[in-house]
């Protein structure tokens, strides 16, 4: 018996493929999506009568599984890139399903001669997609308002303060964004090439609290707390774009995609590709990898937020005496960051930082200070390590919990650094 063709299979049911498993490369979305083969793909109608395909059954399945507020409001990071295009048409499908209401936001960062056309052509596609539109422009040259970081980083923020605008102006904290199994597997390999521990391993969350902003330096805006949903977190690279053309809407292709001197690029066209024929099925592994190590970090996680509470002092202070009794380096290094998280927020806390404190407890009786960052600095007084501001006054008089960082499936600025959304 011949095979069937995925797109064949799954039309004219509400049963995915394979119970919703991913269709191989080469699946006719064209088809699934209701465009006669071998025809130009028309611009979707979503009529409500054709059912869902195993793609939009995946997404709406994890729109529920994500505990989103009842008639969520959504703002969709939406480049006019092909994942993006995906995301928000996905989206606009399953939206009258699952009681949300889309909006596409497109942040045009100066940063190209084009980026006004760029705008004009994803506002053409978003009313193609039928979803409201709202475009939002830098206010002002990346390098001179974030100082001492790369030109991507710059634009990474930006584009995250814009849609953190938005999404208060709308009434809501969800931001979906379009990274897929193979940004997954990039972020994976740039964090490690780092050095990174566990915590860097877990790369990305499918939903995560952010905290905007995540930066310390130069932040005029007071920190708002996002709901960060990644949707298509799972899927492969070759499925979103899949979907994505069958949609029928020409995306916009960002030249400095090519770029290798920028470490994602090189990773995704060198790297990646090296690995998959060194070991087929390298980024499927890695994404997988993430998912083993965010289950390791969340159990090593709850430890330290329970071993915290006989460490710390009233006064929000830590005891050099029970820190340093911990047995666990491993332990010890949680606790510290867990620590400073409580009092300060998302300020990036280095390993070198992290063991620097370690050694400012020892011994036990000596005074020091260590700078960590933002104009704070850990003091060793007595018994205890205190945080202090930049003029050596005490930050803090009890211990709070980061309204930005709160919970085990926040992300961390160190986490978040090499998201390119």
């Amino acid at each position: 018996m011949a095979r069937r063709r995925s797109s064949e299979a799954e039309q004219g049911t509400h049963k995915p493929l394979a119970g919703g498993s991913i269709p191989p490369v080469g699946t006719d979305f064209s088809t699934v999506l209701g465009n006669p083969p071998g025809t130009p793909p028309a611009p979707p109608s979503f009529p409500s009568q054709r059912p869902l395909i195993g793609l939009e059954q995946r997404v709406l399945a994890r729109c529920h599984a994500a505990a989103l507020p009842p008639s969520a409001r959504i703002v969709v990071g939406f480049s006019g890139g092909a994942d993006s295009l995906a995301l928000t048409g996905l989206l606009a499908r399953i939206a009258p399903l699952a009681g949300l209401s889309v909006t596409a936001v497109h942040v045009d960062h100066g940063l190209s001669e084009h980026s006004a056309d760029d705008g004009q052509r994803a506002a053409e596609m978003a009313g193609r997609l039928g979803v409201p539109f709202r475009s939002e422009r830098v206010r002002g040259q990346l390098r001179e308002l974030h100082r001492g970081v790369g030109v991507e980083e710059a634009a990474r923020r930006e584009r995250y303060l814009a849609l953190g605008r938005v999404a208060a102006d709308l009434g809501t904290a969800v931001i979906a964004v379009a990274h897929h199994r193979d940004d997954q597997a990039e972020t994976v390999l740039l964090h490690l090439l780092r050095g990174a521990g566990l915590a860097g391993a877990v790369a990305m969350r499918q939903v995560a609290t952010l905290s905007v902003p995540w930066w310390t330096e130069g932040a005029a805006e007071p920190p708002i707390r996002l709901t960060l949903w990644r949707p298509l977190l799972d899927e492969p690279r070759e499925v979103v774009r899949g979907y994505a053309s069958a949609l029928g809407l020409p995306w916009i292709e960002d030249p400095s995609n090519a770029d290798l001197l920028i470490r994602r690029n090189a990773i995704r066209r060198e790297v990646l590709p090296i690995l998959e024929c060194a070991s087929p099925g390298a980024a499927d592994a890695l994404a997988r990898y993430a998912r083993l190590a965010a289950e390791d970090d969340a159990a090593l996680t709850a430890i330290a937020e329970r071993t915290i509470e006989r460490m710390h002092t009233p006064a929000g202070e830590l005891s050099r005496r029970e820190l340093l009794d911990e047995p666990e380096v491993a332990i010890q290094r949680r606790v510290v960051r867990l620590w400073v998280k409580r009092q300060q927020g998302c300020l990036p806390l280095s390993a070198e930082r992290v063991d620097a404190i370690l050694h400012l407890a020892l011994p036990r009786d000596r005074a020091g200070h260590v700078e960590i960052g933002g104009g704070i600095t850990v003091e060793a007084v007595g018994n205890v390590l205190r945080l202090a501001g930049a003029g050596g006054s005490r930050s803090l008089s009890r211990p709070r919990l980061s309204q930005g960082c709160a919970g085990p499936r926040a992300e961390s600025a160190a986490e978040h650094r090499e998201d390119n959304a």
